[in-house]
């Protein structure tokens, strides 16, 4: 009986070691969605939920979505359902582990009544990076798309957000957003062209342009333990004749710590491609695989190798190429990997061949080998993301979000007029109280006090008893200037033209509009030119074309305060008895820390005009003024 169970159990150990069950991997993040399903579906094995009853997922949008359903016979269950998007929305996940992820979209257009899935065209994005960029089916020659990509999540949540074009929709029919073992995606590679080391791997997004089974049948996603799908190589050789696939028993497969089942499944490394006859004299040819890609791009590729072929160590040795570049010279398999029947596999990172849109794979035998021969047994070539973070054009994150449809866009509108005229009005209001304040100091005498930085937008705090006593008020509310007004709504859809887009300033501040007044022609017609000059500039800023580009509100009360002691300098310079040595006394010539991102001071060091050599020698005098947290 114990001979009995000895021999039970080293058959059952044997099996385990020879498949790899040992070393299977159990995701974390386990995310199977069904988009727009009402129920359950079950695809290769596997079960997914509807979107609507997943409790660690969220959906979020600027906009209703509507569900799409389909009972006629659409060949892959999963695609029996979709939820169609007309504004930007959001699936947010909750992770439990960080590190890498797959993120895997499927994509099919269902005949919808009302919408054209077929011509819809629209952007996917996480927070960091750009997967997919006005992608349309109409571009596409499949009926069904899928895209994974391998994403390092490095928080506790992923948001994945669906941005339509405009006058166009976005759909999804589900999505997958499953952990990935840390060990299977390097951090480093070798690059090729020029040979060095790449690191940094994991900061970057990648996405599957191939994985393919060299010599063997298509292996699907239920037949690999983290899900991949493994095509074909035959529609990829240059020579057909040049190859010849072999394979033997998956069960002979021996993986190692190194190199397991979550490598690639043991029927990946029980079928090879071999040297043929390729009818050539020269028997030292190699076996290529041609592949188009985009050449903007750089790629990770691994190559898979496993000798079935010897029958004694050392006797394939043989090279590997990669474009015109040499990857392995002298690659004896069996030495490196420890012996036969045994998984090995290397990195690389590579561009497109030349100015070409192909990526070129070859292997072919070593001159000194005493048997011309080369293996190849899989191939995964991966797209990495550029210096934009994306994986689909130039554009990043960032710009994406920013230009959304037209339709999302009136609500913005209405905030950037509305906070356009209200800076308009403050510039406006703090202009005419320091014309009115210079002079009534020009008359009574008294010194120059600098504005306050805080108040609300009516009115400010209220004057110190020192100001009250000097007759010199440090704000000045809206109220008793007597000097501006509110605008109603409707006032600011007239100036507005109701919200007309052409009338936008840049894309993330401001809008234009025509008001019936501001400011009194005798009153401007008054001010010094030099004061209005640097008013100028400051309202010019202020209507910068990128947010970026305009000044903070200390920057622009900075700049008022310097037009004021311009006017009031000014002023004094037409007095007789006035010392021009120091036009403004009481105040401590400190020295000026500068601004935190402040546009305008940049401005002012860079330009090297007449009028910054002057902003230049006052600087000091508006230390107090500096706000020393910026923005």
């Amino acid at each position: 009986m114990l001979r009995w169970v000895s021999l039970i159990l080293a058959v059952i150990l044997s099996v385990f070691m020879g498949h790899g069950s040992w070393a299977l991997f159990t995701p974390v993040d386990n995310f199977l969605i069904a988009c727009g399903s009402s129920q359950n579906v079950t695809f290769f094995g596997q079960t997914y939920v509807p979107d609507s009853v997943q409790s660690s997922l969220a959906l979020k949008g600027l906009g209703d979505s509507v569900v799409a359903t389909s009972n006629s016979s659409i060949p892959l269950p999963i695609c029996q359902s979709a939820r169609i998007f007309s504004s930007t929305t959001s699936y947010k996940f909750d992770i439990v582990r960080e590190g890498r992820h797959w993120v895997r979209l499927h994509f099919y257009p269902l005949p919808s009544a009302g919408h054209n899935l077929t011509s819809a065209t629209f952007t996917v994005v996480t927070e960091n990076f750009v997967l997919l960029n006005n992608f349309t089916f109409k571009n596409y020659n499949g009926s069904y798309l899928f895209k994974e990509f391998a994403i390092n999540v490095t928080s506790d949540n992923l948001a994945l957000t669906f941005i339509p074009s405009n006058n166009s929709i976005a759909f999804v029919n589900a999505i997958e957003v499953v952990s990935i073992p840390d060990q299977l995606l390097p951090d480093q590679a070798l690059a090729l062209t020029p040979s060095a080391p790449f690191s940094g791997l994991s900061r970057l997004a990648l996405e599957t342009v191939y994985r393919l089974n060299m010599g063997g049948p298509l292996i699907t996603s239920q037949n690999d333990t983290l899900g991949r799908t493994w095509a074909k190589d035959e529609k990829y050789l240059h020579v057909n004749s040049s190859a010849v696939n072999v394979s033997v028993s998956p069960a002979t497969i021996k993986y190692t710590a190194s190199a397991t089942s979550d490598t690639a499944p043991n029927w990946v490394y029980a079928t090879a491609q071999t040297m043929g006859d390729p009818n050539v004299a020269n028997l030292n040819f190699n076996i290529t695989w041609v592949l188009p890609v985009d050449p903007n791009f750089t790629y990770f590729v691994r190559v898979h190798f496993c000798d079935i072929v010897s029958t004694s160590l050392n006797s394939l040795v043989f090279n590997v190429y990669i474009n015109a570049n040499i990857a392995l010279g002298s690659l004896d398999l069996s030495t490196l990997a420890g012996n036969l029947d045994v998984p090995y596999y290397r990195d690389f990172i590579s561009n497109s061949s030349g100015e070409s849109d192909t990526l070129t794979i070859s292997v072919g035998p070593d001159p000194n080998a005493d048997v011309p021969n080369a293996i190849l047994n899989g191939l995964e070539i991966m797209k990495i993301s550029n210096e934009a973070r994306s994986l689909d054009g130039i554009s990043p994150v960032e710009t994406l979000l920013v230009l959304l449809p037209k339709k999302s866009r009136t609500g913005i509108i209405v905030g950037l007029v509305v906070g356009a005229s209200a800076a308009l009005l403050l510039i406006a209001l703090c202009y005419c109280c320091f014309v009115i304040r210079r002079s009534k100091s020009t008359h009574q005498g008294h010194p120059w006090l600098p504005l306050p930085f805080y108040g609300n937008s009516l009115t400010m705090t209220k004057m110190s008893t020192t100001s009250q006593k000097s007759g010199t008020a440090s704000c000045i509310s809206l109220a008793s200037c007597n000097l501006g007004r509110l605008f109603g709504f409707q006032e600011i859809m007239e100036a507005t033209n109701k919200f007309d887009e052409s009338l936008l300033l840049g894309v993330g501040g401001f809008g234009r509009g025509m008001l019936d007044q501001i400011m009194d022609s005798n009153l401007t017609g008054k001010v010094n030119s030099a004061s209005l000059k640097k008013f100028g500039e400051t309202a010019e800023k202020c209507l910068a074309e990128h947010g970026v580009d305009r000044p903070s509100m200390g920057d622009v009360l900075w700049n008022l305060e310097y037009a004021l002691q311009l006017e009031e300098t000014s002023s004094a310079l037409m007095e007789p008895e006035d010392n021009s040595t120091n036009h403004i006394p009481d105040i401590p010539l400190t020295p000026l820390e500068p601004f935190d991102n402040s546009v305008s001071m940049i401005e002012r060091v860079n330009s090297g005009t007449d009028d910054d050599a002057e902003d230049a020698a006052t600087s000091a005098v508006f230390s107090q003024l500096v706000n020393p947290r910026g923005r």
